[in-house]
């Protein structure tokens, strides 16, 4: 079974809080390594599940330019040679029902894209979606998961480190 990747939580968020590439603010760090679960984890899948399900909710609220909401990113998997790393892409545009924007998190392994690349994700590909609604997470399903596993104090510590609130 090849295993694919998830960055861990503060790699999977980094650049989320970015306007552009090129702006050196951000709320965490990229410099943390893989988050690795195997193609067959149950419980990521159902979580990229529930992110292919509900992707109508990220469209909907990132036409509806609601100053209360920010960081619009999708996650699209790109091929590494174990299988594949899972990547935020920072949403600038929505073009006929695909996601423009800027890859938006280091790449660890793949070699497909790194940190900045404009690129296109159709509907079909994203693996995620997140955007923040007045400093608190809506969709994130994959950040959920990964946060499930971690100890209570890990929880908590990653909660002040986050810069924004995950509900349950």
């Amino acid at each position: 079974m090849k295993p694919f990747q998830l960055l861990f939580l503060s790699a999977l968020l980094s650049g989320c809080n970015n306007p552009s590439p090129t702006t050196s603010s951000s709320k965490l760090d990229t410099s943390t390594g893989l988050y690795r679960v195997t193609s067959d984890n149950t419980s990521m899948n159902l979580a990229i599940a529930r992110a292919k399900i509900s992707i109508d909710q990220f469209d909907k609220a990132f036409e509806k330019k609601d100053s209360a909401y920010s960081d619009f990113a999708v996650k699209k998997k790109y091929d590494t040679e174990d299988g594949g790393e899972h990547m935020w892409i920072a949403v600038t545009k929505i073009v006929d029902g695909n996601y423009q924007g800027y890859v938006s998190n280091d790449a660890e392994e793949t070699r497909e894209v790194k940190y900045g690349d404009s690129v296109v994700v159709l509907k079909d590909e994203i693996t995620d979606w997140m955007y923040l609604d007045n400093n608190v997470l809506k969709g994130g399903y994959t950040i959920r998961e990964i946060r499930n596993r971690l100890s209570k104090e890990e929880q908590l510590q990653l909660d002040k480190e986050l810069g924004f609130k995950i509900e349950d």
